[in-house]
C-alpha cells in the first residue's frame, strides 16, 4: 500500500473492518485495483492454516513450490 492509505484510516485501528470502511472509501475514490490470480492460494489466518501449510511443505505437497 502507498503511504496515502493513512488518509483513509480513522478511529480505532484495532477494531477497523477493512471491508466495510477503508476499502469502500478507497474503491469509491477510484484508487483500488485487483489482480486475478490463477495459481495456488490459501489463507493463513489461523494457527490451523499454518499447520496445514507446513504439513503440505514437509510432505512435498506444497503446490506453490515451483522449483
Amino acid at each position: 500500500m502507498e503511504p496515502q492509505i493513512f488518509d483513509f484510516l480513522k478511529g480505532d485501528m484495532d477494531s477497523v473492518q477493512w471491508e466495510k470502511g477503508p476499502l469502500v472509501e478507497i474503491a469509491n475514490s477510484g484508487q483500488l485495483a485487483a489482480y486475478k490470480h490463477y495459481g495456488f492460494w490459501k489463507c493463513m489466518d489461523a494457527m490451523r492454516d499454518r499447520i496445514e501449510l507446513e504439513e503440505l511443505w514437509e510432505n512435498g505437497n506444497a503446490l506453490w513450490k515451483l522449483w
